[in-house]
């Protein structure tokens, strides 16, 4: 049902029917989104659980974020009243819970919007009833560099982003100095990266040689997550998240701001 609700939004162009005036417009494309409540299937509003980063930004004609788990990038117009989404497309990772459930939630907030309403510096998405099917608030950036981020998700290997294992910590740190280190989970690594713009390239790690008995499992998802490092080429920061993806928008690993 959630690849289905996404492939039904990459076929969907809708006019969408602005409540704002041109200063609400233009304070529409400024900022960088971050869903935090959105209706579910049943009908309710619900807040997005801590750890999910959910977002729209507003830019240059093209709307693009993240649904808590994959990708999605569109065309817009605005003309006065009038905020018009092209089609749009979404990568098509398979998605843990409780990320899949409210990506599928947001999915059907995009389809259902036909208004908008800022207020209070928060941003509602409307239906054509004007019941608030999506709400937002503006997110601050951290920087790459200087923090040491907590992974969430990585890439198995085998085309999905699955959770990091309960009872392990993977870390990464960006020094200023071209380096980057962290925890795998057991062992210790390092590996040179090099950023320009939005891309980055990270070498191969080299990493410590413990072996670690727990969680189960531990040790497969340490070399996972070190095999998926070199496949980065470009990154994101959305607040207090940051994403490394493939070339073709694969999610590599995501990681939360704040972690030891």
């Amino acid at each position: 049902m959630r690849l289905l609700l996404l492939g039904l939004w990459l076929a969907w162009t809708a006019p969408v029917l602005a409540l704002a005036g041109e200063t609400d417009m233009k304070a529409l494309e400024g900022p960088t989104w971050r869903l935090i409540g959105v209706v579910h299937a049943d009908g309710e509003m619900q807040t997005v659980p801590e750890g999910i980063e959910a977002t729209a930004t507003f830019a240059g004609g093209t709307i693009s974020g993240s649904g808590g788990c994959n990708r999605f990038n569109a065309g817009y117009t605005l003309e006065g009243d009038r905020l018009t989404i092209e089609r749009g497309a979404a990568t098509m990772m398979a998605c843990p819970e409780p990320q899949a459930t409210v990506e599928q939630a947001f999915m059907a907030a995009l389809e259902a919007t036909k208004a908008y309403r800022i207020e209070d510096g928060q941003l509602a998405w409307l239906d054509a009833e004007g019941r608030e099917v999506a709400t937002f608030k503006p997110m601050e950036h951290a920087a790459l560099t200087g923090v040491t981020w907590q992974a969430i998700f990585y890439n198995n290997g085998r085309g999905a982003a699955v959770s990091v294992l309960d009872g392990s910590t993977i870390t990464a740190t960006f020094g200023t100095d071209g380096r980057m280190s962290g925890s795998a989970g057991c062992n210790r690594y390092h590996a040179a990266y090099t950023v320009e713009g939005s891309s980055i390239t990270i070498q191969a790690p080299a990493s410590t040689r413990m072996a670690c008995s727990e969680p189960e499992g531990v040790m497969q998802q340490e070399q996972a997550y070190l095999n998926a490092l070199p496949t980065a080429a470009t990154y994101a920061i959305h607040g207090e998240q940051l994403e490394l993806r493939t070339a073709e928008g694969a999610l590599v690993a995501s990681f939360q701001a704040g972690g030891d």
